[in-house]
C-alpha cells in the first residue's frame, strides 16, 4: 500500500514566459483538476433502447487556488499582472514529500522533480478574487482556466 502525500508543505508554481519560476505565496487550498470527457454518440437508426457513446476530448476545468493575501508580497502582484496578460503558462503544485523547488525548461514548462510528486498543466489566470471580512484577513481566490490536460508524476524518489 502507499504512503499518503500530506498537503501541509504543497507549494504552486507558475512558469512566466521568459522561464523564470515563481511560487503562489501562502496558497490555502487548490482544487479542480479534473474535468469531463466530451460524448461523441454512435447510435444508430435501429437503435431501441438506449443511445451509444464513445469517448470524445477532455473538457480541462478550472483550478481555484485559494490564498492569503500578503502586503507588499510580489507574488500577490505578478499574478494580478499575469490576470491582465491573459497569458497561457505553465503551473505545477508540488507535494510536501520534498523541497526541491523545480525549475522550467526552454519553452517556460515546469518539469518534475524526483523528490516530489506532482501535477503540471498550462493555463491563464482568467480571475483573482479579494474578499475582505469583518474579523478576519484579505483572503483571495486565484482562478485559472486550464488549457490542455494535466500531467501527473505521482513517483518519488
Amino acid at each position: 500500500m502507499g504512503t499518503v502525500i500530506k498537503s501541509q508543505g504543497t507549494d504552486l508554481y507558475w512558469a512566466s514566459l521568459n522561464g523564470d519560476v515563481n511560487r503562489v505565496v501562502c496558497a490555502t487550498n487548490i482544487s479542480g483538476l479534473g474535468g469531463a470527457r466530451d460524448q461523441i454518440e454512435t447510435s444508430c437508426l435501429d437503435n431501441t433502447t438506449d443511445k451509444t457513446f464513445v469517448g470524445g476530448l477532455g473538457t480541462p476545468g478550472q483550478v481555484t487556488v485559494g490564498f492569503n493575501v500578503h502586503k507588499n508580497e510580489i507574488s500577490h502582484e505578478e499574478l494580478l499582472a499575469l490576470k491582465e496578460s491573459g497569458d497561457v503558462v505553465s503551473w505545477g503544485i508540488y507535494s510536501s514529500d520534498g523541497t526541491t523547488v523545480p525549475v522550467a525548461d526552454s519553452n517556460a514548462v515546469l518539469q518534475p522533480v524526483p523528490d516530489r510528486a506532482s501535477a503540471i498543466f498550462q493555463g491563464y489566470v482568467s480571475d483573482i478574487n479579494i474578499d475582505i471580512a469583518g474579523n478576519d484577513i484579505w483572503k483571495g481566490t486565484i482562478t485559472i482556466q486550464r488549457s490542455g490536460s494535466v500531467d501527473f508524476d505521482m513517483t518519488t524518489a
